[in-house]
């Protein structure tokens, strides 16, 4: 869950929302790198559900009694977030290999190994799956992380919008469809990268992105829901304010 403070209120955008919007920018690409990219599906497929782990804790929300508040992606304890990821980055394995591989590296570009027993096994199965998806797939680590990288953009794009945040941020991506790996081709040689800015405007509500890589649509929606802010007495009364509460919309535009 993502949760932002109103002042009076709570904001909550579920993970699977924002992830959806990830994938509606995926899906707008309009330059050939992605656009005509052979595995255009699966890597739009992957930003729509890089955090499809999330969809049964954000179904259900839990009480954050020591700072008074919803946890949200950033507080909750590790052992549901284990539990999430390892879901995650599984559900859609059988049927959608090469964008379930693109979630693992998603979940492995913020989790590492680093001497506790519990994230470390997490870690551990999420490589195993990685290294077996590549066999399925027939493809290799360093082309999985050059297509990676569009939904790494879109995951941080979105972020922006559904936090509130007005930092700018950067990032690349291939603009050479030769790349097998970040900046570099089949033949060693470099591979050309384009760097997008990024920058979140909330008075306006308008994601600007330099260059401007969308094309169709330039507005979306996002569904939304209100909480009022108070002190919840646990888990049983945040969920059923929560499911009182009327689900409505947050419009964002995107533009250079």
């Amino acid at each position: 869950m993502i949760v932002t403070d109103q002042g009076e209120s709570w904001r909550l955008i579920t993970q699977p929302d924002h992830a959806r919007f990830s994938g509606q920018l995926l899906r707008l690409w309009r330059d050939p790198e992605l656009a005509e990219h052979p595995r255009r599906g699966e890597i739009v497929f992957a930003g729509r559900e890089h955090d499809n782990g999330w969809r049964e804790a954000d179904a259900a929300p839990s009480w954050d009694g020591e700072r008074g508040r919803p946890h949200d992606f950033q507080t909750l304890p590790p052992a549901p977030r284990i539990e999430l990821w390892l879901r995650g980055t599984a559900r859609f394995a059988g049927d959608q290999p090469y964008a379930t591989l693109l979630v693992c590296l998603h979940a492995l570009n913020f989790y590492r190994r680093g001497g506790d027993e519990a994230w470390d096994g997490m870690v551990e199965t999420i490589e195993r799956r990685r290294d077996e998806l590549l066999e399925t797939t027939g493809t290799d680590l360093g082309r999985a992380l050059a297509d990676y990288r569009f939904v790494r953009f879109a995951d941080a794009a979105s972020l922006a919008v559904c936090t509130g945040d007005r930092e700018p941020f950067t990032d690349r991506v291939p603009a050479d469809r030769r790349a097998v790996a970040p900046g570099v081709t089949a033949a060693g040689t470099p591979a050309a990268e384009r760097e997008i800015r990024g920058r979140f405007d909330p008075e306006t509500a308008t994601l600007h992105l330099e260059p401007l890589p969308l094309a169709g649509a330039t507005r979306f929606e996002i569904p939304i829901r209100t909480l009022p802010r108070r002190r919840y007495a646990g888990d049983a009364d945040l969920g059923g304010e929560l499911a009182a509460a009327r689900w409505s919309r947050t419009t964002v535009r995107v533009a250079s």
